[in-house]
């Protein structure tokens, strides 16, 4: 509400993480992070895109962070599992585009340090600088190839809507979802707050949330579509993560709140939710692969107004 601070974002001031409050929305230029160099540093911008383009240092040169995250940090809408919450912990690729403007990177929230890669570059560091065996598998990188990734990928910004008219105004599907999508009774704007006319808005509270995709929800247990995970071990009381356990359920199959996406180039960053489940952005709010009216109230829209909430999100 205005005029009343609320913590929408994190930053670390010392030993300890304290909250940042803000009054508005969040938007690209109240985020800031103390850097060692510039991210437009064209030397170590132009090595960056050098390595992330490289498949050399892989084993047997099998693949390199654009085969994943293609065309300079797009999608390629596929789920992973690398290994880094546990084996079995499948993952959507994220679109890392504008990444640096909206800690943290990673799905479940976990935050790093401002100086790592929008805050949360503990995954980037794991990959290519920590652990030799993660991912990649391949030797770890020196400070130099490290920081020259990082730099490129603080680099890589937003392209763009190319939905809207030519004048880059909304068509009238798209003033039409505007308003659903600001309607108390649906609560996009809850979550994804932010002023469709002002072009540095994030459309995220950088905050976690429960939005019905997690195996663990407010009601208990839950079964994702398509996804096939040792329900009976849990609710018999097996640890997952104990030595003796072969159950499948590690890492975020136990994490029920997920970071809040901003919805720039959201229509380029599909597949959609943590684990890729929702394939189009209709399947983001139809309830189809979530629990009902968890990821915005939407089950009294027609299929209309469902289509012109969509037709808002292409234009953000």
């Amino acid at each position: 509400m205005a005029g009343t601070p609320q913590v929408v974002a994190t930053i670390q001031t010392g030993p300890e993480w304290e909250p940042l409050p803000r009054a508005e929305p969040l938007t690209v230029p109240e985020v800031h992070y103390r850097v060692k160099h510039s991210p437009y540093k064209s030397e170590l911008v132009r090595y960056g895109q050098f390595q992330f383009n490289d498949a050399s240092w892989s084993l047997q040169g099998e693949y390199s962070c654009a085969s994943c995250h293609y065309e300079r940090g797009q999608t390629t809408g596929l789920i992973w599992d690398l290994g880094d919450e546990g084996w079995g912990s499948w993952k959507n690729t994220k679109y890392i585009r504008g990444g640096r403007y909206l800690p943290p990177f990673r799905h479940e929230g976990f935050t790093g340090h401002p100086d790592e890669i929008v805050g949360a570059t503990s995954s980037l560091d794991r990959v290519c600088g920590r652990d030799p065996g993660f991912v990649f598998r391949s030797e770890n990188f020196s400070p130099l190839r490290l920081e020259a990734l990082i730099c490129y990928i603080r680099a890589l910004e937003f392209t763009g809507s190319p939905f809207r008219n030519a004048d880059g105004s909304l068509t009238d599907a798209q003033k039409r979802g505007e308003k659903i999508f600001n309607d108390p009774n649906v609560g996009c704007a809850e979550c994804h707050p932010g002023d469709v006319s002002d072009p540095k808005a994030l459309f995220s509270d950088a905050q976690t949330h429960d939005v019905g995709t997690g195996r663990v929800g407010v009601k208990g247990f839950r079964s994702t579509p398509g996804k096939v995970f040792n329900l009976k071990a849990l609710e018999a009381g097996e640890d997952p993560y104990g030595e003796d356990s072969d159950t499948p359920i590690i890492g975020l199959d136990l994490v029920k709140e997920f970071d809040t996406p901003t919805l720039r180039d959201i229509y380029a960053s599909g597949t959609y939710f943590h684990d890729g489940s929702a394939r189009l952005l209709i399947d983001t709010i139809n309830n189809t692969v979530n629990d009902k009216d968890m990821h915005g109230r939407t089950s009294h829209l027609t299929a209309q107004e469902m289509q012109d909430l969509v037709e808002f999100l292409k234009a953000l």
